[in-house]
């Protein structure tokens, strides 16, 4: 998945993730002789209706021989459905594995909590009883699909992602030979655009060992690229997407990049020397259509892939671009890929009715989109949704209406969002080659206010930094560096006087090629090592970067060596966003390697921060903490169809002595109301108070944690609460039952309740009476605004109806339930013996559904109607009827009146 507008393929700085076993954390104070649950196994990353979990917990016991048992309790949401007993026994010092099963139950589509005691302290995990994994696509990813990968290892990495953290879905990211042709002709290995030697063995182990578990493998496509001498593969030109209505040229020299401005053909070039260039083809065009769905077809047939991850590259050639096909007719590019999608998934149907899911990249996702956002979330026949995030949806409030948004459009599909953490933050304990220790001809110089190194022309030639290592684990090393040839280079890493890595250090130019090589553009985005990862110990060692006989390339500037990492307060803020507005976060994957462990070649798990998967640059460790855990248990509030969002104005929700905002103000507690079905009303409180801005990706402080909030929440108006409840990831993810009151007061009807703590994000959920609202909201017992009830005027329903209803902000805010999704007519019942004619806005569920007028009646004794049509979803509604601007003119009004359209 690319950025097109904002980084360049070629140097993308990659931010993976080493997670150390981030198993939730124990409810209490574990002390250090006493046994512990390292980890635990659930058998599937999801279970069909009524299958057997095996659940596995491996314990760890430092002190004296002990015998005892551990306390297991499954819940579904408040309600605790199973326990069990199990004996556990070790010797004194000793690890060893317990287990238990469970017969799941037989309805589909729900999320279970596990929670295993043992000691005082209790662990969890999580199971997903669901019969389709796109229901909740727990995406993760897999790369660097090296030859001499073990059966063993391979089944290591899938088992971790399934086990552990429930990833159902595995996107298999450029896997591939080339973009238009999967598979080479012969052999098994093939060595891909970047030069990397990837094992057809190796995927294939990956994927058999994801099967296992119940984990589903994606093979990541481009819709419509094909690789320079695309024709010697049976890709016609006539197929292609053309700057020029006329110009048709294809031609270049691959030793001369200049030359590539002569292409007319839409190309996106790429480091190498020669460049490998992408072609871009029409995905209007039917020859090209199935050309690529043959290839897709291929990869399920021939690897055993389930499905299909397609991706474009956004409105990179930028936004005023006219595309031509070869005919010289216009195409509109960012409506091509809904129709290219929907012939990919129907020919993936007809191939193998079991392996057909599809998912289609919709680049720089937003609601304000101009270019494939809306064509693709609402004509797009995938099975669930996939947006790459960048500027469109930049900040926490844009997340959320994005999300909004496609879930209204689609009919509540659960999205995935590609979101880099941390991009374009570098942090990290740095170390600046102006104070390493340099031999042979390597020596410092002056770029402006830029101090570097340089000199790497000898084989010796090295600079050698002392380092501090503040734990023992997997690091990633990111270079400052330029390189104003248009060569890669390569150096040779080594660690304490041993060889551990290679670092390779692509052309830095300012901007694409055919841009040139720039020795004053410094990158942290141009550099890569393999391996991916540097194990070290905790302490202090000497980092030397050095030209040996065998590396690549020429001279290298270095400015500074960072021990990336990435902020874990931004990570999980981002993640209880994300969650909160009903999306998935693809971050966890697969297949990173690592140099300087001698019990393991590979990261057992990696956190994505970049668009180009394979490279690395951050690490970090338990910064997810019990995050997955909570999401799978707490499915069914979070991403169900049937929840719906409310209205996040100010006149719902309050909390005594704090700050809040409805829209993610910073130095808040952001508040996200939402419903479900008519079941339960869900209220998440994400704690902004430390940050300083809006952007969900920058480093942020800690926010402090706050402690008996008095919460007062305005609920639908005709609903009773039975119960109120309160779970969180940072507090072990179980639900916690609350004291609640219930009252009235001249706003409306509300429940009260003191929520303990809250750290980074709590969700507070309400389980309801089973009372319907009807078809006839009444206006006097809504949540009102600034207005009154009265009775001075005949022929009112209800008990009253609303007056002083017409200065700017005065506001009736009506819930109603509806059992199905359909068109509705909304039926306002008023009156207006006015001059001129008032208007009002209608907002529903927080989404503006535009303006409403009310003629005026001559009279206010006598009832009239205006009419709006709209279209909903199944569930709990809020419905907002705003006065907006200088004059929005008086009106009384009864009540609204509700019925199916047509």
């Amino acid at each position: 998945m690319k950025n097109k507008k904002r980084c360049r393929l070629t140097a993308l700085l990659m931010a993976w993730a080493f997670l150390a076993f981030c198993l939730p954390s124990a409810a209490f104070a574990q002390q250090s002789d006493v046994a512990t649950i390292e980890k635990i196994y659930v058998s599937k990353a999801c279970y069909q209706p009524g299958e057997t979990a095996h659940v596995e917990f491996l314990v760890n016991n430092p002190g004296n021989a002990m015998q005892g048992s551990a306390e297991v309790k499954i819940s579904h949401l408040e309600n605790v459905i199973w326990t069990t007993t199990v004996p556990v026994s070790l010797e004194a010092e000793a690890s060893a594995s317990f287990s238990f099963d469970w017969q799941t139950p037989a309805e589909d589509f729900k999320g279970y909590l596990v929670q295993i005691t043992l000691c005082a302290n209790t662990y969890v995990s999580a199971i997903d009883v669901s019969s389709d994994v796109s229901r909740y696509p727990r995406y993760g990813y897999s790369v660097d699909f090296m030859p001499g990968e073990s059966a063993q290892e391979s089944d290591a990495m899938m088992k971790e992602l399934a086990q552990v953290y429930h990833i159902n879905l595995v996107q298999y990211y450029d896997w591939m030979y080339r973009h238009e042709k999967i598979l080479p002709d012969e052999g098994n290995e093939w060595v891909d655009m970047f030069g990397h030697t990837l094992s057809r063995q190796t995927i294939q182990q990956r994927i058999n060992a994801g099967h296992q578990y119940n984990q589903k493998a994606m093979a990541y496509q481009m819709s419509y690229m094909a690789r320079e001498g695309y024709t010697a593969n049976g890709v016609d030109k006539t197929w292609g997407l053309f700057s020029d209505p006329t110009g048709r040229n294809i031609d270049y020299d691959p030793g001369d990049n200049s030359t590539l401005a002569n292409v007319d053909q839409f190309v996106f070039p790429m480091e190498g020397k020669p460049a490998p260039i992408l072609f871009a083809f029409n995905p209007l065009n039917p020859n090209w259509q199935n050309f690529m769905v043959g290839q897709y077809k291929q990869a399920v047939n021939e690897l055993g892939f389930d499905g299909i991850q397609i991706d474009q590259m956004g409105d990179f050639w930028g936004n005023n671009v006219t595309y031509y096909d070869y005919a010289g007719n216009s195409v509109d590019l960012g409506s091509a890929f809904a129709p290219f999608t929907n012939v990919a998934k129907e020919q993936l149907k007809q191939n193998n009715s079991s392996k057909n899911i599809v998912t289609m990249n919709a680049v720089n996702g937003g609601n304000n989109d101009y270019f494939s956002t809306n064509a693709i979330i609402t004509q797009a026949n995938t099975d669930f949704a996939f947006s790459e995030l960048w500027g469109n949806s930049d900040t926490y409030q844009k997340v959320y209406d994005f999300v909004k948004w496609q879930r209204m459009n689609d009919g509540g599909k659960t999205m995935v969002l590609a979101a880099y953490m941390n991009q374009y933050d570098i942090y990290g304990d740095t170390y600046y080659y102006e104070n390493a220790a340099l031999q042979g001809g390597v020596h410092t110089n002056i770029d402006g206010e830029l101090t570097y190194i340089t000199g790497f022309d000898e084989v010796g030639d090295s600079a050698s930094l002392s380092v501090t290592v503040p734990e023992t684990g997997n690091y990633s090393l990111v270079f400052y560096a330029a390189n104003g040839t248009d060569t890669q280079a390569s150096k040779s890493i080594y660690v304490d006087g041993e060889k551990y890595m290679t670092a390779y250090f692509d052309s830095t130019r300012p901007g694409i090629i055919p841009a040139e090589p720039d020795w004053s553009t410094y990158s942290y985005e141009a550099s890569f090592t393999m391996p991916k990862n540097l194990y070290l110990t905790e302490g202090n060692h000497t980092i030397t970067i050095r030209q040996d006989a065998d590396d690549i390339g020429g001279d290298i500037r270095l400015h500074s060596l960072t021990f990336g990492t990435y902020d874990k307060n931004s990570v999980q803020l981002a993640n209880a966003a994300i969650a909160a507005s009903g999306a998935m976060h693809i971050e966890l994957g697969s297949g990173m390697s690592v140099g300087g462990n001698d019990d393991s070649r590979f990261n057992d798990v990696s956190l994505l921060g970049n668009p180009y998967y394979p490279k690395a640059a951050k690490s970090m460790t338990q910064a997810v903490g019990t995050h997955y855990q909570f999401i799978t248990a707490y499915e069914n509030l979070l991403y169900d169809a049937d929840v719906i969002p409310s209205d996040s104005g100010w006149q719902n929700i309050q909390i005594a002595g704090q700050s809040i905002s409805g829209d993610a103000q910073p130095g808040t507690i952001w508040y996200v109301l939402k419903n479900k079905g008519n079941e339960y009303g869900i209220i998440h409180l994400i704690n902004l108070t430390a940050e300083q801005d809006r952007d969900w990706r920058n480093v942020t402080a800690e926010p402090g944690e706050k402690t008996d909030l008095v919460v007062k929440y305005y609920l639908p108006q005709f609903k009773s609460v039975e119960g109120v409840y309160v779970a969180s990831p940072d507090a072990g993810c179980a639900s916690q039952e609350l004291n609640f009151t219930m009252g009235t007061d001249a706003g409306g009807r509300y429940v009260t309740f003191t929520v303990p703590s809250l750290k980074y994000w709590d969700m507070v959920y309400m389980a309801y009476g089973n009372e319907t609202s009807g078809n006839r909201i009444e206006a006097e017992s809504a949540i009102l605004t600034n207005v009154n009830v009265a009775t001075n005027h005949p022929g009112y329903s209800g008990t009253g109806f609303v007056d002083s209803f017409g200065e700017d902000g005065d506001a009736v805010t009506m819930d109603f339930y509806l059992n199905q999704e359909g068109d509705y007519n909304l039926d306002f019942i008023y009156s207006a013996a006015v001059d001129g004619t008032p208007q009002r806005q209608i907002y529903i569920d927080g989404y503006g559904f535009g303006e409403i007028q009310f003629p005026p009646n001559g009279s206010w004794d006598e009832w009239t109607s205006s009419r709006k049509m709209v279209h909903l979803r199944r569930g709990i509604h809020r419905m907002v009827i705003q006065a907006e601007g200088t004059t929005p003119g008086y009106i009384n009004l009864d009540r609204v009146d509700i019925s199916t359209a047509g």
